[in-house]
């Protein structure tokens, strides 16, 4: 009697054989491949999916700056930031709400600036380097 190890062995060696076949487009099957056939190479196994969109370094256009998008960030920092004063406070045993609100406002009311200028730095950046590069030759297909 076989043990459980060769068993599993046996069943994985089974699992890994295969047998290539061809279906044809009148639905015949056969071992031999089309006419014209051609194997490919281990270099061309690109997905689909990456065959489609070839990726592109650093080439996401970023959104020009905008006060809007700055106070949306900033609010939700704010909404953090009072959550953590709130947890922080808490510990010595008084719950100051206040001073969390206070400090929380305060936060926000500077991140919103600073976050409009880092896309604003962003954005002209990115500018900056499409205009210094040379307009790229339509690729050849």
């Amino acid at each position: 009697m076989a043990s459980k190890k060769q068993r599993k062995r046996t069943q994985k060696e089974r699992r890994h054989e295969y047998e290539r076949v061809w279906i044809h487009p009148d639905g015949t099957v056969s071992d031999e491949p089309p006419d014209g056939y051609v194997e490919p190479t281990p270099g061309d196994t690109k997905t689909k999916q990456q065959q489609k969109h070839p990726q592109k370094r650093g080439s996401r256009e970023p959104l020009p700056p905008s006060w809007r998008r700055a106070a949306k960030r900033a609010g939700l920092l704010g909404v953090v930031i009072l959550v953590l004063f709130v947890l922080l406070n808490s510990k010595n045993g008084t719950n100051g709400y206040v001073s969390a609100v206070l400090l929380a406002v305060l936060y926000t009311a500077l991140f919103i600036p600073f976050t409009y200028y880092v896309d604003r730095f962003a954005y002209r950046r990115w500018q900056r380097r499409t205009e210094e590069q040379p307009a790229k030759p339509p690729r050849k297909r």
